[in-house]
């Protein structure tokens, strides 16, 4: 492994919480990475940055003690945040619904735009028919821009996004306006809990093995 190669997942103890890098890695961003460090620093005081930090920070007085969906409520209104947009799957049509009423019972007004807005298929991305599910049938697709543009256009303050696939999730947050915070993520194969495989990833039967590094040929 280089040592200049940043790799936080390798190290051992962490030390940036403590402030302390006596004990920090070669391959330590805050250590061997000091003018971007610095560059986020002046970054994050910016008046905007500053305040939206600041409340991610309050937040924490309730840390262990908040399920994620009230998390995203608590840091909703100290920011002053009214008015909440959703970006669902439909594959979570009824946990969509189950949020928007908790949204709406919190006081919050809510825009809610399912993925399949604009009934939109992969011949509008033209994807070729050999990488259709089906070749020569209407595949339809999900539309996250779409999604996006709608729910900055209806004033939304914050974007909260439920289920949408790997690569959607990607373009939503690439075009929206409002800030994006993720609330649930897609694994059809997990039941919605991607980090499962990696929980179970010492089992000798997984198709992933965590211990394991594959070495490649430069």
């Amino acid at each position: 492994m280089n040592e200049k190669q940043i790799l936080c997942s390798y190290c051992p103890s962490k030390p940036c919480i403590f402030g302390d890098l006596d004990e920090a890695p070669k391959f330590c961003p805050t250590v061997n990475r000091t003018e971007l460090i610095d560059e986020a620093k002046s970054k994050l005081k910016e008046t905007e940055n500053q305040s939206m930090a600041r409340d991610v920070a309050r937040t924490w007085k309730q840390l262990g003690k908040l399920t994620r969906v009230e998390e995203t409520m608590l840091y909703a209104k100290l920011r002053g945040y009214q008015k909440l947009g959703l970006a669902f799957c439909i594959g979570l049509s009824d946990e969509a619904k189950l949020l928007t009423n908790v949204l709406l019972n919190e006081g919050f007004e809510v825009v809610a735009v399912a993925c399949m807005c604009g009934s939109i298929c992969s011949d509008d991305v033209e994807l070729p028919e050999e990488d259709k599910i089906v070749a020569g049938f209407r595949q339809p697709m999900c539309n996250p821009i779409g999604q996006a543009m709608i729910l900055d256009t209806e004033g939304c303050q914050l974007n909260i996004l439920l289920g949408l696939c790997v690569g959607d999730d990607t373009l939503f947050i690439k075009h929206s306006k409002a800030p994006v915070t993720v609330l649930a993520v897609k694994d059809r194969v997990l039941a919605n809990n991607p980090l499962g495989i990696l929980y179970t990833s010492r089992n000798p039967f997984s198709r992933m093995n965590t211990e394991r590094i594959k070495k490649t040929e430069s």
